[in-house]
């Protein structure tokens, strides 16, 4: 069985700092497809929003992330996939769905300062916050006919509006490790 964590969750709850926290507890590799994302864009020269918009009539932005999840979910092991659709791309990886009220994600984005996104102040996070995800909700029904919101997709929920990206990492190894128990008794 291998070992796959697919983190995916509201835009500013912590995946990439959680990834970060869950690599240092598991010594798995991290692959972020945020990061490959921005890198598109950049190739691109439009912000992230940008792409999203994009992405709406050119498919080829999706099936380059998707493709790279679906094959990284055959071939690798020991790996945290920082992903809105691993859990839907790899479905024997165990799925963590990351919530966090939106003004608290919107700080953690604005305080980030992505140089690939247009956040010049709080209220404008916030409300590119809001698009952004409000595109990505209707483009994954539209593409794949699923709501990646539904908590019923995950094998454990966190709300991480409070919680310390080290916390949130230890509770999703305990959850970790009593499912791979638990897989390993049916298997």
């Amino acid at each position: 069985m291998k070992k796959i964590i697919a983190v995916s969750g509201d835009i500013g709850s912590g995946k990439s700092s959680i990834a970060a926290a869950l690599k240092e507890i598991t010594a798995f590799s991290v692959i972020s497809t945020g990061k490959i994302q921005r890198a598109i864009a950049e190739r691109r020269g439009v912000t992230t929003l940008e792409l999203n918009k994009i992405s709406q009539i050119d498919r080829s932005i999706d099936n380059e992330i998707d493709s790279y999840v679906i094959e990284i979910g055959k071939t690798g092991d020991k790996l945290i996939i920082d992903s809105r659709l691993a859990w839907h791309f790899i479905p024997s990886a165990y799925k963590v769905f990351l919530s966090v009220a939106p003004e608290i994600g919107a700080e953690r984005v604005f305080s980030a300062s992505r140089r690939d996104e247009n956040n010049p102040s709080l209220v404008l996070t916030l409300e590119n916050n809001l698009k952004r995800q409000a595109f990505e909700d209707q483009r994954f029904y539209d593409l794949y006919a699923i709501n990646f919101r539904s908590r019923d997709n995950y094998d454990l929920v966190i709300d991480t509006s409070h919680e310390a990206p080290e916390t949130v990492a230890k509770k999703i190894i305990d959850g970790f490790n009593d499912w791979l128990k638990s897989h390993s008794k049916s298997a």
